[in-house]
């Protein structure tokens, strides 16, 4: 489980160095961008395996292409989700991404013959309800009514690329070439925000300022760790992914709350309260299941 915890803390660190970056007036998608970079960078040095990459042998296997996709996937959820944030507050975007870990729970007990019982049943009911609640803010009541394509986009995209990541540990990628296949996923959302953010540099749209560039450096080597200690603990927590996945989620989620009312000072509702309750009847039902 240890893996697991790790990619909780990594994952919690993310959101709140975004919270960091909403106080400092740092540019997030400026941020994102270096991010992938300083990622793509730091899996490649951190790698120990250089040679089977700079020899050639990882062209002969078939996982890279996979990987490319999923990290092109990566980085277009991360810029639908910031604009979901900017539109409709940050806790519509906060549950339509959280709530993205129904995709591949269901395809861990239908598709991948994981197996089930009423305690991971109710572990994952739990889950969906507590993300929801430990997201709602008074003062977002009501803001939005109806059924909005971003946040629906967001909910699909994030599911859809936890459910590759459970793809390619299922089938693609073995222990042993974690770290190249994390180096190519990074590489690939790097190149695809490395256009788009010359494009808007060229039109003037951003500015590059070295708060900007070192904020997305230090992002990077925390998204690194992320990512790669969620496809070892997935590799190696008992239960699969309908175990991961859920406790992931909600162990970040928790993170950040608890997180926030530390740090930023920032007030928790009744409801907010009742989801972080249930967080830990959801994480003790998974645990024994």
């Amino acid at each position: 489980m240890t893996y697991l915890w790790l990619s909780v803390l990594f994952s919690g660190m993310l959101v709140v160095m975004f919270k960091i970056f909403q106080r400092l007036g740092i540019d997030a998608f400026t941020a994102i961008v270096f991010n992938y970079l300083s990622a793509t960078v730091f899996a490649f040095l951190y790698m120990k395996n250089k040679h089977y990459v700079l020899g050639g042998a990882v062209w002969k296997d078939n996982w890279w292409p996979f990987a490319l996709f999923l990290g092109s996937m990566f980085i277009t959820v991360f810029n639908m989700t910031s604009i979901t944030t900017l539109r409709y507050g940050a806790s519509t975007a906060s549950v339509a991404m959280k709530l993205g870990l129904v995709f591949p729970v269901v395809l861990a007990f239908t598709v991948y013959g994981e197996a089930f019982s009423m305690l991971k049943f109710m572990g994952v009911a739990l889950a969906l309800v507590a993300v929801v609640l430990s997201s709602v803010k008074e003062e977002n009541a009501g803001r939005h009514r109806g059924i909005a394509l971003l946040p629906v986009l967001v909910f699909i995209g994030s599911g859809a690329c936890d459910s590759f990541t459970q793809l390619a540990n299922k089938y693609y990628v073995i222990p042993e070439h974690e770290e190249a296949f994390s180096l190519f996923l990074f590489f690939a959302a790097a190149f695809w925000g490395l256009v788009a953010l010359l494009y808007l540099l060229v039109r003037g749209v951003k500015k590059l300022n070295m708060k900007t560039l070192l904020g997305g450096v230090v992002l990077g080597v925390i998204n690194y760790f992320s990512f790669l200690t969620m496809l070892r603990a997935l590799a190696t927590v008992p239960g699969g992914s309908a175990v991961v996945f859920p406790m992931a989620n909600l162990g970040t989620v928790a993170f950040a709350t608890l997180a926030g009312v530390v740090f930023f000072r920032e007030k928790l509702n009744r409801l907010n309260l009742i989801g972080l309750v249930l967080m830990a009847a959801a994480m003790a039902a998974m645990a024994m299941a």
